[in-house]
């Protein structure tokens, strides 16, 4: 069973760490599969899953502790929220599934609740509370927010 699986958005989408880093990978499979995963979206830098066991995977490649550039950010919004409207459930990983996961979660939250960056890393933070994204890629987030926040309607989320 993965060690930092965990949702973002019950039934929807969710965070962990690569499949089979701590435990054999067709256990990870098998409890994705349970959990109603269909999607896998992949941010290392290389290709993980060669066979996909049936599963849809999106290979964004983001190197480790770098900032995705905006076509990587606009790349997995524009998946994940076409995956998401088909009511297909996603997990987003990198290695770990501190960094690259936890900063493309807030990017997709940021879109789904109209929220800014900052707001977006908080409630990241506070359902995956292990966090390790860096500060060059918090910025990244924050220039992505510019360039796309006319076409959002940013609220204030209630704490």
């Amino acid at each position: 069973m993965p060690e930092r699986f965990s949702w973002i958005i019950e039934k929807s989408i969710a965070g962990m760490e690569m499949p089979g880093l701590f435990s054999p990978i067709e256990e990870d499979l098998d409890f994705l599969k349970a959990k109603g995963i269909e999607v896998i979206v992949n941010l290392q830098e290389k290709e993980h899953l060669l066979d996909h066991k049936g599963f849809i995977v999106k290979n964004i490649p983001i190197n480790d502790f770098a900032p995705p550039n905006l076509e990587d950010f606009k790349d997995f919004i524009d998946f994940v929220t076409a995956q998401i409207a088909q009511e297909k459930r996603v997990v987003v990983h990198c290695y770990a599934g501190m960094g690259r996961t936890n900063l493309m979660l807030a990017t997709y939250l940021m879109h789904h609740l109209a929220i800014d960056p900052d707001q977006a890393l908080e409630e990241v933070r506070l359902k995956r509370p292990v966090h390790l994204v860096t500060y060059s890629q918090e910025e990244a987030l924050r220039e992505y927010f510019y360039v796309i926040r006319d076409n959002i309607r940013v609220s204030k989320v209630s704490k």
